[in-house]
């Protein structure tokens, strides 16, 4: 389908703050007069780019949906000044994401630009945004040119992860529990996939393993028969990256071509997705071959995840992806950061927005995915990656986490120099198996 060139945008400013406003002594004279109202504080303005349209849209609602409520739980007004956010769709373009990100900067002059969710929409925007003297958090880190620019400017991380983060703990998981030496890898090809099959194909053959066949269909396409028919018979299992609908026709078509219960399938963080799983079939998705590795589940057991579920379910009447909880966390360490630095940024002020970054930088939380603390020299999440299981749960299909690995650095578990080496191969061309 063709995208439309028009990019479309939608502003609202989202939440208020939880604390009610303190009555306002009235100073009353003799004659009975009021004292002049306080002056109104400057609003923060935020850009948030997330696809609309195109096979990610599911996903980019879910980020939507997550930071708002974000913002309704953390408090939408700190310090007096109102936080303004104005929501522009990519439609899943770099060229458009990268349109949208100069129109935050230049028209409507935001404080902080919440990052896009694809990897070459982020590719396009990162150096542009931070070379403006803007903050930017990211949903992903996509490239060594955006890291490097991180470390530049001192404006921008990413609050969400990086692939090797989870494929290489996929990868030993495979090989070690499931004693698996055969598989298939099926990702999208670009730099996002790229970067998830080749994080999990350097672990997974460093290990010993082998890759049978790596399967690359467009990130535009969203029907998966053609590249499900390709998956080898006598494949030990399928490790997949596919986004929103790529997914459901994924679990479709593995249903279809009678491969559901032959050959288990690793999903990868965006394949076991909540956007993917609600829309999927119960009998397509779950079952005793279908598990996941990604930074979140659904069903993790912890106080701030349950809270976290609840409140997104009663609100929205939707279970929670990964992108929705990616939001979630993206408006904490925002309100967090605001509240460090009393909401004192200007978008004209480099210091000011420099103060903000690093204050964005600083922050520690205990997430609905787990602790997160964003590493100093990479501007990456260091947190913790979870192999799933999909399981029916009362008549809907969610990801239970079976193993935990606490901690994870941005490499994964590559050394530095190889994780520099492949991150960089891999954000410009798909990986040899």
């Amino acid at each position: 389908m063709r995208r439309s060139p028009v990019w479309w945008r939608r502003s609202r400013v989202v939440g208020a703050s939880l604390v009610g406003a303190a009555s306002l002594a009235a100073g009353v004279g003799a004659v009975g007069t009021v004292g002049a109202a306080p002056a109104k504080k400057s609003p923060i303005n935020i850009a948030y780019l997330v696809p609309l349209t195109g096979t990610a849209a599911a996903n980019g609602k879910d980020e939507e949906n997550g930071f708002n409520l974000g913002l309704k739980h953390f408090g939408g007004t700190v310090d007096g000044h109102k936080i303004t956010v104005t929501y522009l769709t990519t439609h899943g373009t770099p060229t458009v994401a990268l349109s949208d990100a100069k129109k935050a900067v230049k028209t409507l002059h935001v404080n902080v630009v919440e990052g896009p969710l694809l990897a070459d929409e982020i590719a396009a925007t990162a150096p542009y945004v931070l070379s403006q003297g803007v903050p930017e958090d990211d949903l992903f880190l996509a490239s060594p040119t955006q890291m490097k620019d991180y470390q530049t400017y001192k404006l921008g991380f990413t609050s969400g992860w990086d692939a090797y983060q989870v494929a290489t703990e996929g990868a030993k998981w495979a090989y070690n529990t499931m004693h698996w030496r055969h598989v298939t890898t099926l990702a999208d090809g670009y730099a996002f996939g790229w970067e998830d099959a080749g994080g999990f194909i350097k672990e997974f053959t460093k290990l010993g393993g082998k890759i049978t066949k790596a399967i690359w269909p467009p990130v535009t396409v969203a029907d998966m028969s053609t590249y499900v028919s390709e998956i080898p018979s006598s494949t030990q299992a399928v490790f997949t990256e596919l986004l929103g609908a790529q997914g459901v026709s994924f679990y479709s078509q593995m249903k279809a071509y009678g491969l559901k219960t032959k050959i288990p399938v690793l999903g990868f963080t965006t394949t076991v997705d909540q956007s993917v799983l609600a829309t999927a079939t119960v009998k397509a998705a779950t079952g005793p071959k279908s598990y996941g590795v990604s930074q979140y589940c659904t069903e993790i057991p912890t106080p701030a995840n349950r809270a976290f579920v609840n409140l997104y379910h009663s609100t929205y009447h939707l279970w929670p992806a990964y992108y929705s909880e990616a939001g979630y966390t993206k408006a904490e360490i925002l309100v967090n950061a605001l509240r460090a630095v009393k909401a004192t940024v200007k978008s004209t002020t480099t210091a000011s927005e420099k103060r903000l970054a690093s204050a964005m930088l600083a922050v520690r939380i205990a997430a609905p995915r787990g602790p997160v603390h964003i590493t100093k020299k990479y501007h990456s999440p260091v947190q913790n990656t979870y192999i799933c299981k999909v399981e029916d749960k009362a008549g809907s299909a969610r990801d239970v986490p079976i193993k935990t690995f606490r901690n994870v650095p941005p490499r994964g578990l590559l050394s530095v120099s190889t994780w520099l080496a492949t991150f960089t191969a891999n954000s410009k061309g798909q990986p040899t198996a």
